[in-house]
């Protein structure tokens, strides 16, 4: 089985899973919009397009393709588990208003950031800690919340 479109279905094929038609419209959903779905949205916004799929289905590639590194899973500052096209090391950039995630770099040497404790009885335990990975999550309001606020309050 192939995608309909051949980056999709390399990019599933590349990380040694099958492209099956679930796993087809779940990363060309995900790489088409740029968004960050929890898998309830994913659902939705797939019946939306005339592509509706049973919640278990969804449920058993999400874990499959988040598994393999096909896309990635991450929870969302709403603690929700959420899924993302970019694999590769990112932050989000996340409205405080709306909630809209935007994928990001942070400009700046991450390495030289390290954790601190915030009690000082912490300090030799969080010294033995092996760190894995360092994630930053940039706040705001977006541009679309700025002009409704700014219209509410004129």
């Amino acid at each position: 089985m192939t995608c309909e479109r051949p980056e999709v279905t390399e990019r599933i094929t590349a990380h040694g899973l099958r492209a099956t038609p679930a796993r087809c419209r779940i990363v060309a959903l995900l790489l088409d919009t740029h968004e960050h779905y929890t898998p309830e949205e994913m659902l939705e916004e797939l019946r939306r397009r005339g592509e509706p799929m049973s919640i278990a289905t969804l449920y058993q590639n999400l874990a499959k393709l988040s598994e393999a590194g096909v896309i990635g899973r991450f929870v969302g500052p709403d603690g929700v588990s959420r899924y993302d096209a970019v694999t590769d090391p990112h932050h989000h950039l996340v409205c405080e208003v709306c909630g809209r995630m935007v994928d990001v770099r942070a400009a700046g040497p991450l390495e030289a950031i390290q954790p601190e404790p915030v009690f000082e009885e912490d300090a030799p335990e969080l010294a033995r800690w092996r760190i894995k990975a360092k994630k930053v999550e940039f706040t705001g309001v977006c541009p679309a919340c700025q002009a409704r606020l700014e219209r509410a309050s004129a």
